[in-house]
């Protein structure tokens, strides 16, 4: 599998095809794809959907992708790492932490192909912000980078928005609550200092020793399982797309070792799906 590399941590291209040349391929960047123009497919690891005009696809890193094109397209690619989030030396404003809680949402968000956003109004303002970035990096002035990184910040945090609000459809509680409670601990899935049971009390004004007993009450599970499990989530989730073995991702995402991670993948997952710890992702053209 071609994995496509770049060493610029922010870029925009723009291309017009008639037909998709490119083999299907992974990078290791984030790349945001709009359809200005133009109809045809998507294939995201082994599915594929129609595409049409103003459709907006999000495609984390090892993600393998590629389109097939029915009618000419018009492309905009805008490609992004987290080094690009970063202060750099004109001390633009730093947006590091920021973008590492981001990550793990942006990165292992349900990827099924075809358009992200649903609902008309959010399309119109990402569409705007994503105009706006392709016109300030291809025409650079004073302070166009700062006004590149702003229009980035609203548009992950537009998508982000909206891939909670998916997230709080499959996942439903009976109060807002509860829901905002299921956010945070997305939001922060890897911090194990604001996912301590005191942490929660505080931040949702409970009594440290009601926690527990109140996300048993409104989500069906304990806290503890629940916190498991999204971290398998997770792990399984870059088990099939990131081309890091099973120890890598063990020791990055905080299991003792590949044998616990597997056994918790076994645990959480249906048997169908337990040979993904084993394997990576294919992904075949269509017309391949």
């Amino acid at each position: 599998m071609l994995i496509e590399n770049t060493i610029q941590p922010f870029f925009v291209s723009v291309e017009e095809l008639d037909a998709w040349s490119r083999r299907p391929h992974q990078h290791n960047f984030f790349e945001l794809v709009y359809i200005e123009k133009g109809t045809g497919r998507q294939c995201i690891n082994d599915h594929n959907i129609a595409y049409a005009p103003d459709n907006i696809f999000l495609l984390p890193p090892f993600d393998c992708h590629s389109f097939q094109i029915a009618t000419p397209t018009r492309f905009v690619f805008i490609r992004f790492n987290a080094l690009f989030f970063q202060k750099d030396a004109n001390q633009l404003m730093d947006y590091t932490n920021w973008f590492n809680n981001l990550h793990y949402i942006i990165s292992t968000y349900n990827r099924q192909p075809g358009d992200i956003i649903h609902n008309a109004s959010e399309k119109v303002l990402l569409i705007n912000l994503i105009r706006g970035i392709e016109h300030e990096f291809n025409n650079k002035q004073e302070q166009s980078d700062s006004i590149i990184r702003a229009n980035m910040f609203a548009l992950l945090n537009i998508l982000v928005r909206n891939f909670e609000s998916t997230f709080r459809e499959s996942n439903p509680v009976n109060d807002k609550a509860a829901g905002d409670l299921l956010q945070y601990i997305q939001y922060n899935l890897f911090d194990n200092d604001k996912l301590r049971v005191d942490a929660l009390a505080s931040e949702f004004n409970l009594s440290a020793n009601y926690v527990s007993e109140y996300f048993k009450k409104k989500t069906g599970e304990t806290l503890k399982e629940f916190i498991l499990k999204s971290r398998v989530n997770v792990a399984y989730s870059r088990i099939q797309n990131s081309g890091k073995s099973m120890n890598e991702i063990a020791w990055e995402l905080g299991f003792t070792d590949a044998s616990h991670l597997s056994k918790m993948i076994k645990k959480y997952f249906p048997p169908s799906h337990q040979a993904a710890a084993d394997n990576t992702t294919s992904c075949v053209h269509p017309s391949l």
